[in-house]
């Protein structure tokens, strides 16, 4: 689900900056919502709960991700999974998009398929959970 690639790709000091800084209060989090992770935005509960839940992580948790994940490599790995799978991207992720996924992701699991959810961003499970629920559940049935 919206996964990132398993090398850095197009990784800069600023974007890992920030990164860095998109959980730092309520105001950073709906800014990163509404200009980053979702196509549609959210509903008013659902854009509090993404809030609550940013917000409530720790500091070495939030830098974590921008400063050492982001930066990772572990493409090396990821093609010895020889289980089927599917990757599931939105077709207006601006974290994630899927011709990085596609060019960078795929091609190293044998195994994994790409498909794009439709006007949806990064948060897919929260903006149109029926297509995610749609396309797992076909996927589990031809398993």
């Amino acid at each position: 689900m919206a996964p990132a690639p398993p090398a850095p790709v197009g990784v800069t000091e600023q974007a890992q900056e920030a990164v860095s800084r998109a959980y730092d209060n309520e105001e950073t989090v709906l800014r990163s919502i509404d200009l980053m992770l979702t196509h549609g935005g959210l509903p008013p509960e659902l854009r509090r709960q993404v809030v609550e839940d940013s917000l409530r992580g720790g500091g070495q948790a939030r830098l974590a991700w921008p400063f050492q994940g982001m930066v990772q490599d572990v493409s090396a790995g990821v093609g010895a999974i020889e289980v089927p799978v599917l990757v599931l991207a939105g077709s207006h992720d601006k974290v994630d998009p899927p011709t990085v996924l596609a060019d960078h992701l795929l091609p190293l699991i044998p195994t994994a398929s790409l498909t794009v959810l439709k006007d949806t961003g990064h948060l897919s499970p929260l903006e149109v959970p029926d297509q995610v629920a749609a396309h797992i559940g076909a996927f589990v049935a031809q398993l």
